[in-house]
């Protein structure tokens, strides 16, 4: 499924910079050849420019997964990831990275589901936490509710998870 275009004024998400509001689209000439830039305005603070081209590589997408859709991906039956911690961390990273909007959740339903018979590395642990508050700040600005909330609600599933699956 191909991602929607991104227009002026949707709300993105950016793996590295996080957060933030598309408030325009520039063109800008470089060598000779007009090139479209996004301009991004940050949660955190600053501007963030992304090539037009490049944003879904860079892994810039709209923001668009409440709180009922994160559940239910939550719930849904996981896949198995892989045994060698190396390979799994770079399967991870290449979700955060992803500009597929399920690719975060279902990494966290997969490592749930992973925990049952292996225990957590201290870098799954980690991607773990980071993943959780990523889908309650993109859940709380999608349903329009305090992160607080929405960090409850994503808690309370993971905490089910486990106790369905007999974890600590």
């Amino acid at each position: 499924m191909r991602p929607q275009p991104i227009e002026v004024g949707d709300q993105v998400f950016h793996p590295t910079y996080g957060f933030g509001t598309v408030e325009r689209l520039t063109t800008r000439d470089e060598a000779g050849q007009s090139k479209d830039y996004y301009g991004v305005r940050l949660s955190e603070g600053g501007i963030l420019s992304v090539p037009v081209t490049r944003a879904e590589s860079l892994g810039l997408r709209r923001v668009v997964n409440g709180l009922q859709i994160i559940v239910r991906c939550l719930r849904s039956p996981a896949k198995a990831l892989p045994e060698n911690d190396r390979e799994r961390v770079l399967g991870l990273k290449a979700r955060w990275q992803s500009p597929q909007p399920m690719a975060v959740a279902e990494g966290v339903r997969d490592l749930l589901a992973r925990s049952r018979t292996h225990s957590l590395t201290p870098a799954d642990k980690k991607w773990l936490v980071n993943a959780c508050e990523r889908l309650s700040g993109e859940a709380a600005r999608v349903d329009a509710i305090e992160l607080a909330a929405a960090r409850a609600v994503i808690l309370e599933e993971v905490d089910q998870l486990k106790s369905r699956q007999g974890l600590k």
